[in-house]
């Protein structure tokens, strides 16, 4: 028998002193990078969040004109009635003036507010712009507007439609 012992090609070998600790840093970088990478991930998960939010927002407000609209086909006789300013209040002795306070407690309950101290920008609030046109129908212009976390100026939906 041969007394030689073979040396496989996988056998460890002893680092040189060059390459001592060279593991360590490929740990910290992928650290970093993956730290990097999932910080990216959370970043882009928030703007997802307030985007859907956004449009949630959005959503409600074009409900709420709706409603208001709706409102409005039903009373069609007294149209020119839900006539009332953006910060303006009715009285709620009429149809109308019933309708529109109801609408206007339903944006306040619905939209957000935007925080700030003002009493005109505190709360959502929506306006109602009722115009005869020569046909005999009239145009109605919804103004909501309400109050974004973050921002000072207040978000605005406007819609116009003819009933």
């Amino acid at each position: 028998m041969n007394s030689q012992r073979t040396v496989s090609a996988f056998a460890f070998r002893r680092p040189s002193p060059a390459q001592r600790g060279f593991t360590l840093v490929e740990v910290l970088v992928t650290v970093l990078v993956i730290s990097v990478g999932l910080l990216g991930i959370v970043a882009l998960q928030v703007v997802t969040l307030r985007s859907n939010h956004q449009s949630y927002v959005r959503t409600q407000a074009t409900a709420l004109a709706d409603d208001i609209i709706d409102r409005i086909r039903a009373n069609r006789d007294n149209a020119a009635s839900y006539t009332v300013a953006l910060t303006g209040t009715m009285a709620t002795t009429t149809q109308a003036g019933a309708d529109v306070m109801e609408w206007k407690n339903q944006l306040k309950t619905l939209l957000p507010s935007s925080g700030t101290t003002a009493a005109t920008e505190a709360d959502a609030n929506g306006g109602v712009v009722v115009t005869t046109l020569a046909t005999g129908r009239y145009q109605v212009e919804i103004t909501i507007q309400w109050g974004e976390r973050g921002t000072t100026n207040p978000m605005q939906f406007v819609t116009r439609t003819e009933v």
